[in-house]
């Protein structure tokens, strides 16, 4: 997705209106229909600030990554389980597969050392070529 695509999903995922989004970044409606549409661009003040509005990073709300999470949510998140800033963020995305993510869970001990062989012939394979 594009910024014009993620604004408009992140705000009616919100819903809310373009007005009291508007409203929330000093900006008109207008303004607001204009990034929705690709016509106009927000300037960097309004960017970060329709990015901390929506807690979301700059680089998700660009369409740069597919993260949502900004640093200071991995770290709010990792303070309020005792994990570091790195756990938090390998969970977030191992939360993105369920399927992996269920084994991980259901059988660690067998799951980590599959991954890591199948880890090792891709490596191996790289090498090779």
């Amino acid at each position: 997705m594009n910024f014009p695509e993620r604004l408009r999903h992140l705000r009616k995922s919100a819903n809310i209106s373009q007005q009291t989004l508007g409203d929330a970044m000093n900006v008109t409606k207008v303004s607001i229909s204009g990034y929705e549409t690709g016509n106009r661009k927000p300037d960097t003040d309004t960017l970060q600030k329709l990015a901390d509005y929506f807690d979301v990073s700059t680089d998700y709300l660009l369409g740069r990554s597919e993260t949502k999470e900004t640093r200071a949510t991995y770290h709010s998140k990792a303070t309020d389980n005792n994990i570091s800033f790195e756990e938090s963020k390998l969970l977030s995305q191992l939360q993105k597969y369920p399927t992996l993510y269920t084994h991980l869970i259901k059988d660690p001990e067998r799951t980590v050392p599959q991954l890591y062989r199948l880890w090792n012939f891709i490596e191996e394979e790289k090498q090779n070529k």
